[in-house]
């Protein structure tokens, strides 16, 4: 059981930046969301992130590219995707969803935050996590961590669903008490 915490990459700076949208409530899955790119470079020089941590008030939002919806919602169920539609300079659609995730609190008690409430190490419970390959760990209030087993992962790399980070997360198997 190998599991991994995936991120945005951050070193780019070629891709749409894309405005904080108005999300529609979860209970309205038909609802588009349209944003403009902020971003004054053509089309042709972007690079389409698959995966986008944004900031939305004091929480943070997923936004993920069609393919990456794809091979999620082939592998895990529970998550929620809204079409979520972005626009370049030259007004060209962007297709994304808006990724929410199932949510899982899986911290295991070896879990050690900062002082700022941030994680300073990361240990799920694997009894908590059963057989979910996609989720994003409850109970963190300061970065949302999304993680992924290794099947995902590789899948993702296989199908150059880049450019992402991604780090290996501790997983103990003993019972808590």
């Amino acid at each position: 059981m190998e599991y991994f915490r995936i991120e945005q990459e951050r070193g780019i700076s070629s891709y749409p930046q894309i405005s904080s949208p108005l999300l529609p409530a979860v209970d309205e899955p038909n609802k588009r969301v349209f944003s403009r790119s902020s971003s004054k470079q053509s089309r042709e020089n972007y690079i389409v992130l698959p995966f986008i941590e944004m900031p939305k008030g004091s929480d943070f939002i997923f936004i993920i590219s069609k393919e990456l919806k794809k091979l999620f919602s082939a592998y895990q169920e529970g998550g929620q995707y809204l079409p979520f539609f972005t626009t370049d300079i030259e007004g060209k659609g962007l297709p994304y969803y808006v990724f929410y995730p199932l949510v899982l609190h899986c911290l295991f008690e070896e879990t050690e935050f900062k002082i700022d409430g941030s994680v300073n190490k990361l240990v799920l419970n694997a009894e908590k996590i059963e057989n979910n390959k996609i989720f994003q760990v409850g109970g963190i209030k300061r970065r949302p961590y999304l993680i992924v087993d290794l099947e995902i992962l590789e899948l993702m790399l296989y199908n150059g669903e880049y450019p992402f980070v991604y780090t290996p997360v501790l997983i103990s198997s003993q019972k808590e008490v």
